[in-house]
């Protein structure tokens, strides 16, 4: 449970746009200081000056958190800047869409290395300085409802999340064995209207698309970014969305969704893997 913002110092990944940006002004508007950290230094920027302008104290800082070393200068400047952590926000994420016949190597690598070493490693580098502190600390890992259930596309997408979720529920694990004054929740929304569609700008330049690779400039994949952004549009606003997570911490809660809509297929998912027959299709169930 972590219901101490006033000063606390917070940092933010993927705080350029979206969910990250959301969550770096709620915790601004509760009182904290946040450190916004993003793969897009002037965006990232442009959020810490928003946070400045409401009083807080803010500094952006431009990082690729999919790689340790980058994680590590994350730190060593938040802890110049502020001179310890009290809440780690892991919100770095990607998505590809392909099927598993068609997926670019590079795409899978960057979508791991993006939504589950992001993480890994972030928590890898703070968890030291929030023991060390001996004050009551907070990690939040960005999972999405596609950590918990899984849909006919997106494999890479769903697979990454998964494998997010049982990092978070592993470390989850390993601190209350260890009786840690560390709280570790994962938030796992369905669809928020963000700029996920357009993923691909934000890839690092040891992924970047060239021109002479002909998958990314065919019909087929402008389709599937079209999908995605009809899929997103249609989803929940993300003031809205965000806002069920600070409810939630307040309630200790470690599973934060952004809707109930996904309860009933969670339930059912649980019975037939209990049952061993085959894996719940999320459609069946609408």
């Amino acid at each position: 449970m972590f219901t101490n913002y006033q000063n606390a110092k917070v940092v933010v990944t993927g705080a350029g746009n979206g969910i990250g940006r959301e969550l770096a002004l709620g915790f601004a508007r509760r009182g904290s200081d946040v450190a916004v950290i993003d793969i897009h230094g002037d965006e990232a920027e442009a959020v810490a000056a928003e946070l400045r302008a409401m009083g807080r104290q803010a500094f952006a800082m431009e990082a690729d958190v999919s790689l340790l070393t980058e994680c590590r200068a994350v730190f060593d400047r938040v802890m110049t800047e502020f001179g310890r952590v009290d809440v780690l926000v892991n919100d770095a994420g990607v998505s590809a869409l392909s099927d598993v016949e068609h997926m670019p190597e590079k795409d899978l690598k960057w979508v791991f290395e993006t939504n589950v070493y992001s993480h890994w490693f972030m928590m890898q580098t703070f968890l030291p300085q929030m023991r060390a502190q001996g004050t009551h600390c907070q990690i939040l890992n960005v999972c999405s409802i596609a950590g918990l259930i899984s849909m006919n596309g997106a494999p890479a997408y769903f697979s990454s999340k998964h494998a997010a979720v049982a990092l978070s529920e592993c470390l989850y694990k390993q601190l209350r064995a260890e009786q840690a004054d560390i709280d570790v929740s994962i938030f796992c929304p369905g669809y928020v209207r963000t700029e996920m569609h357009l993923t691909d700008r934000h890839r690092p330049d040891r992924f970047a698309i060239r021109d002479d690779e002909p998958y990314y400039h065919t019909e087929e994949y402008a389709g599937l970014v079209a999908f995605n952004k009809m899929l997103l549009d249609n989803g929940a606003p993300v003031d809205t969305a965000v806002e069920t997570i600070f409810t939630a911490l307040e309630k200790d809660q470690f599973y934060i969704l952004d809707s109930p809509k996904y309860e009933r297929l969670l339930c059912e998912q649980g019975v037939f893997e209990a049952e061993k027959t085959r894996p719940i299709d999320f459609y069946t169930m609408n």
